[in-house]
């Protein structure tokens, strides 16, 4: 099953928002026949608790690692630090396949990548892909059409790297029909912007003039508005392309090359070079998103809608820069894998927790579901975390997660599978055992223990083989 098939007669209106002197008008939908059906459930119990909106917010090659409240010293996030300090973070959580559209595949559909369909990049490996667009197989619900048959009107703002973005609510919006401002190619130019919010050739906006998240922030926040004034609770995705390159950051977040001292682990002269003129830029991405994001949550104060929106910040993967001496993503290294994530829900999640247990992509679609009280699917490989993040006395904790990276420049198909427990990273190629690393006395996982500690190894292996057989992924090594 894809999205929510919506019937060819739904009645359309314009609104004008606003969102700048360059963003002019965007079309958005009026509710259709299916709308007083999706609510039928909670329509018919007056006393039901009113549904909270939610702000995702999605941010492209962030690493965990790169913030202030991580530990960076020569990282000036300020807003995401006191934003951490306001509700609660998340230590350890993992991509499971480090890649832009594996990572939202995972995301929307709470499964792992041979399941759900998308492997790589690449749609010539991807079974659910046909070139333009992502079809969930049949049985796979997505996030935002589980959200809507649960009350919610859901939009979408900013990239998506999915498929085709000039499309009419249906089955290719995979449930985001209220609200679509979905950004065209080039989706990385952050200085100007194109976006289409239909299929018509006139549903395509063109600007330019500001920092491009800053515009999305605008649209984002009125998509909230919008539906608040209308007492619909909303989930609104705002996916913002930084600090993925070009690592351009706006005016006055640029910082001289040399200004970043590299991590431990960028070992190589190649490497350290690189990351001396790079790291400059990537950590002035940062730097404006941070700005970017204080600027949002100011507006959610002003606007009255932070006490009833659940705020996350998260991203799909990191990004090496140099580290082991490698560029990109697609690895199990920390590096790639281990991204932020920030919550903040007034009054129900506690100010300043971190929680260090492992957490991974897949669980983020039934952890919502949880936390705003709607049904969560059977036989999904993610993991309602929702009593987790409200610190009950009775929460269970991940004590691992699967990693995967299907094809990938260093290990071809079928590339290499892993295991992280939070503290332990275990992969492995198909001709063997590749790497082990302790993170609690190896932050920077410098020191392989493969030799060092093969009872441990040995330990990782069958629990990477059992978790392999659970989700039913046939790779194999000898």
């Amino acid at each position: 099953m894809g999205g929510m098939p919506l019937p060819s007669d739904l009645p359309r209106r314009r609104d004008v928002l606003r969102a700048g002197a360059a963003f002019a008008a965007l079309p958005w939908i009026a509710p259709g026949p299916l709308d007083a059906l999706a609510r039928v459930a909670r329509d018919d119990d007056e006393a039901a608790p009113r549904l909270p909106s939610v702000l995702f917010v999605l941010s492209d090659s962030h690493r965990a690692e790169t913030l202030g409240c991580s530990g960076d010293a020569q990282v000036k996030t300020p807003r995401f630090d006191a934003f951490a300090q306001d509700g609660l973070r998340l230590s350890s959580m993992l991509s499971n396949t480090p890649l832009c559209r594996p990572y939202r595949a995972c995301l929307m559909s709470g499964m792992l990548g041979h399941v759900n369909g998308v492997l790589t990049n690449d749609t010539e490996r991807n079974d659910a892909f046909d070139g333009r667009q992502w079809t969930p197989p049949d049985g796979i619900a997505t996030l935002a059409t589980l959200l809507d048959a649960g009350g919610y009107r859901c939009g979408y703002v900013g990239k998506w790297h999915l498929g085709n973005v000039a499309v009419d609510p249906g089955p290719m919006r995979l449930g985001f029909d209220a609200d679509w401002a979905v950004g065209a190619k080039p989706v990385h130019d952050y200085a100007h912007w194109r976006y289409c919010t239909g299929a018509g050739k006139d549903d395509v906006v063109t600007g330019g003039g500001r920092f491009r998240p800053d515009m999305e922030a605008d649209l984002a926040l009125s998509v909230l508005e919008r539906h608040r004034d209308a007492d619909e609770p909303c989930f609104c995705v705002l996916s913002w392309g930084p600090p993925h390159d070009p690592l351009e950051p706006p005016p006055g977040f640029r910082r001289k090359p040399g200004s970043i001292d590299p991590p431990p682990n960028v070992v190589s002269a190649e490497a350290r070079k690189y990351a001396h003129d790079a790291l400059p830029g990537y950590y002035g991405l940062v730097e404006a998103l941070d700005h970017s994001f204080g600027r949002l949550l100011d507006e959610l104060d002003r606007r009255g809608l932070s006490d009833d929106t659940l705020v996350i910040y998260t991203s799909d993967h990191g990004n090496q820069m140099g580290s082991h001496d490698l560029l990109g993503k697609e690895m199990p290294y920390d590096g790639s894998t281990r991204v932020p994530f920030l919550a903040r829900w007034k009054g129900r999640f506690a100010k300043g927790r971190v929680e260090t247990s492992p957490c991974c992509a897949i669980d983020i679609l039934p952890t919502l579901l949880g936390l705003v009280g709607l049904p969560v699917p059977a036989g999904l490989h993610g993991r309602d975390l929702s009593a987790l993040l409200l610190d009950a006395p009775d929460a269970t904790r991940r004590e691992r997660v699967l990693l995967a990276g299907y094809e990938t420049n260093v290990v071809p198909w079928p590339g290499w599978r892993g295991l992280h427990t939070g503290r332990h990273l275990y992969a492995e190629r198909p001709d063997g055992p590749w790497m082990l690393f302790d993170g609690e006395s190896d932050p920077w996982q410098m020191h392989d223990l493969l030799g060092d500690e093969p009872d441990l190894a040995k330990q990782m292996h069958e629990q990477l083989r059992a978790e392999l057989a659970a989700v039913g992924d046939d790779w194999t090594t000898g």
